[in-house]
């Protein structure tokens, strides 16, 4: 370190300053060590300035003043890591340039939070002033800090024409793979966020994959920015290139497994021309034409998502993935498959088949990962239904029922009762009946797999609940009786109605108001809990729901409903509509209200008009709503679509919508959140089966 690197550090009074964790007298020891000799240090002193001076994003008074200091360490040659300073920077500034208005309010106090905000701000533009330095760095001796440059411009430089005319003069002659790559990315991100560069960027990246280049990393990285920049110009190969690439990971880490070293053999010498092409056959010379398993794995997942609702290409790669000869390639396709089958629809079986075929490994933790896929795409998994009830019978005796619900038998179990496969009875009765623990959402289970597996469950379900021992897990207590009420067996009506009297009231309320008028008896108890406004708003709405359904008399529900739905509270209200919608013609009194719900702007707009239809039968008054609230409101499309059903020929200005929803490859409540997103099947299919319906009786 020069002496002149870190002048006038004594000079700040750091003591009069805050971090994370109090006043930042300590700063100055964290700024020496970024500058240290010993790696170790430095890596304690970089820690110190995430966790503290920039802890969780935070910029506080301290991170401000640091700058300054920071830009003269990334400028001294002597100092190492300097491409871990530029990413703090970088980070310090922000992706975005700060917005007062999310960054403020985190205090009551308006000068102190002012003085926050001012913070975010001041050093956000400190910092993008500057960003000029960051074009020197990119013809730095030190790799690292050449490949942390790149990206910090794209991000942060107020001139990004200049900047992809930096990155671009620089590609050719750049050595070192991983600042290739990192050009590549700030290409990309240049093009995305630049409409305007966005042709020069998708040419210059289409250039490079085009030019051959060995370097499979590099090649995975430029489809990825093709395809969220300048998707027409991914070539046709794509999904053949990425096999590629996943072949060469596989490959290098079998060979590294073998002998350590996984090193392959330098191409052959060839005259240089000032062309991409023999750049490119350079750098595969100087770069190892390897690539690591797992980064793979994350440039896939890269790929994916800049593919967005290019599916064919995507599930061409999916079952690639899940075809992969290395173990590693085909655990990471088996979570993807998960969040394609459920945020996109499949043109076929073939995925579902592809996972399911995992489980012939007796891998524990690759079965593991794919029966849990399985599950959350029930609804389109019955092609493997006959793969899991083989399973069931291969692991039926390895199951403990104090954990039945982890082993994988508990989990192929799950995936095939969700199907509805009656197949799955037997086992489930004999997990029951051992006293194991009940699992979420039984009653749905059973509710899919029909009136005769009801049947056959009922006694089990009832002898669990009436058992001489109490059960201690009350969740489990609550799904026993949810289950039961969804069998509905005469003998266990004694029990349930009992059961509203205990801490489970409000399962106990819906489980006795599937017998209908059967459950008169129940009546006066429900109509009490209904009634009493200390029991809070969704008990008295499991009652009056229970209620109705007993004694089809809405005297005492609609005081209920009108009651909650004056809340404020969205959840309830939205309860509330949705029973006032089942009571037809008799909630007539609460059409003022719910008109009032529907036309001012608030949540569920479509689900007060669906139940304003269910009451009056009035087209021209809900119809201009639900087409509205078809693009508005995505998630209501299904109940949307079963009300547009109901309505017959007169739904036909609901058409277009119709046809562009059957023609989306996107499920319709996929919001587009990336993540570890699972999205709702179910009501995925069943929107589609109604909007076919619907065009099939609507059009000749």
């Amino acid at each position: 370190m020069t002496t002149t690197t870190l002048t006038g550090i004594e000079d700040v009074d750091w003591a009069s300053m805050n971090h994370a964790y109090g006043d930042a007298s300590d700063v100055p020891d964290l700024l020496r060590g970024l500058a240290s000799p010993d790696p170790a240090e430095r890596d304690e002193a970089l820690d110190g300035m995430y966790g503290a001076v920039h802890h969780q994003g935070d910029v506080y008074d301290s991170t401000l003043a640091c700058v300054p200091f920071l830009f003269g360490l990334v400028a001294d040659a002597s100092v190492r890591d300097r491409g871990a300073i530029v990413g703090l920077l970088r980070s310090i500034a922000g992706e975005e340039v700060p917005d007062p208005e999310e960054v403020g309010g985190l205090f009551e106090d308006e000068e102190e939070d002012a003085a926050w905000v001012a913070n975010f701000v001041d050093a956000a533009a400190l910092i993008r002033g500057r960003a000029d330095v960051f074009l020197g760095h990119l013809t730095d001796p030190d790799p690292e800090l050449r490949a942390a440059a790149p990206g910090a411009l794209a991000h942060l430089h107020a001139d990004p024409a200049r900047v992809f005319a930096a990155l671009r003069a620089r590609l050719p002659v750049e050595r070192d793979g991983e600042a290739v790559r990192s050009l590549a990315r700030a290409v990309g991100v240049l093009g995305v966020r630049h409409v305007e560069l966005r042709p020069d960027a998708g040419r210059l990246l289409a250039e490079i994959l085009a030019s051959g280049g060995g370097d499979p990393e590099l090649r995975l990285t430029v489809l990825a920015q093709l395809a969220r920049c300048a998707l027409d110009l991914l070539p046709e190969e794509t999904v053949d290139i990425a096999v590629e690439v996943m072949r060469v990971a596989h490959e290098d880490e079998s060979a590294a497994e073998e002998d350590g070293a996984g090193a392959q053999e330098a191409p052959a010498e060839r005259p240089r021309t000032d062309t991409m092409v023999s750049y490119l056959r350079d750098l595969e010379a100087a770069h190892r034409a390897g690539i690591d398993a797992h980064l793979a794995d994350d440039l896939l997942r890269d790929l994916h998502i800049a593919l967005d609702d290019r599916t064919e290409e995507r599930f061409d790669l999916l079952h690639a993935q899940l075809r992969a000869p290395d173990w590693g390639q085909r655990m990471a396709a088996v979570q993807e498959s998960g969040l394609l089958l459920t945020g996109w629809r499949a043109p076929n079986d073939l995925a579902v088949v592809l996972l399911a075929r995992q489980l012939i490994e007796h891998d524990e933790r690759l079965s593991r990962a794919a029966l849990n896929e399985l599950a959350c795409v029930h609804p389109i998994a019955h092609v493997v239904a006959d793969v899991l009830e083989v399973c069931l019978t291969e692991w039926e005796d390895d199951w403990d029922p104090s954990d039945w619900e982890d082993s994988l038998f508990g989990r192929a179990l799950k995936a095939l009762a969700l199907q509805g496969d009656a197949r799955a009875v037997p086992y489930l009765a004999a997990v029951l009946g051992s006293g194991g623990g009940v699992p979420e959402y039984l009653d749905h289970w059973v509710e899919a797999m029909g009136p005769a597996a009801g049947a056959r469950l009922a006694p089990v379900l009832h002898g669990r609940l009436a058992g001489p021992g109490q059960i201690a897990n009350g969740y489990h207590r609550s799904r026993l009786i949810s289950a039961l009420g969804t069998c509905a067996p005469a003998a266990s009506l004694p029990l349930l109605t009992a059961a509203l009297y205990g801490d489970h009231c409000g399962p106990a309320c819906t489980a006795v108001g599937r017998y209908g008028s059967a459950a008169a008896e129940a009546a006066p108890r429900l109509r009490e809990v209904a009634s009493d406004a200390s029991q809070g708003d969704l008990l008295r709405l499991d009652a009056a729901d229970a209620l109705w359904s007993v004694t089809g008399a809405s005297d005492d529900v609609l005081p209920v409903l009108r009651d909650i739905l004056g809340s404020d509270r969205w959840f309830t209200r939205s309860r509330a509509v949705r029973i006032a919608g089942r009571l037809g013609p008799e909630s007539a009194p609460l059409v003022p209200r719910l008109r009032e719900l529907m036309t001012d702007g608030a949540n569920r707009t479509a689900e007060t008009a669906i139940a304003l239809w269910h009451i009056r039968a009035d087209v021209s008054e809900v119809l201009p709503v639900l087409i509205d609230q078809w693009t508005a409101a995505p998630d209501s499309r299904p109940e949307t679509a079963a009300c547009l059903l109901e309505m017959g020929p007169a739904a036909a200005p609901a058409l277009p919508l119709l046809h562009r929803e059957l023609a989306s490859p996107r499920r319709h409540n996929n919001s587009g959140a990336q993540g570890n997103m699972r999205y709702d099947v179910a009501s995925d299919e069943a929107l589609l089966r109604d909007c076919r319906r619907l065009v099939a009786a609507l059009e000749p």
